[in-house]
């Protein structure tokens, strides 16, 4: 499986645990997953917790774009961007 695609499950299945199957249907890929009320912030990083310890890639957030990170497509890209430096 490559990167994008585990990515992609992390986020879905964190999504449909909270707001059921559905959610995947309306979901806008582009917005923040925390200011649009879909993931809650300790959501969001027991999330990126999972994904940075399956992918076993470490990612600088200190650096990061914040509007990039907390969105559905940003999220892919910047892990995506950080496994192939590493």
């Amino acid at each position: 499986m490559n990167i994008a695609n585990s990515v992609e499950q992390t986020i879905n299945k964190k999504l449909v645990e909270k707001h059921g199957k559905h959610i995947l249907d309306t979901l806008n890929k582009h917005d923040s997953l925390i200011s649009s009320g879909l993931l809650d912030s300790l959501d969001f990083i027991g999330m990126l917790m999972e994904i940075e310890t399956n992918l076993a890639v470490n990612i600088d957030f200190e650096n990061a774009d914040p509007i990039q990170f907390t969105s559905y497509r940003g999220l892919i890209s910047l892990f995506s961007e950080n496994a192939n430096v590493e």
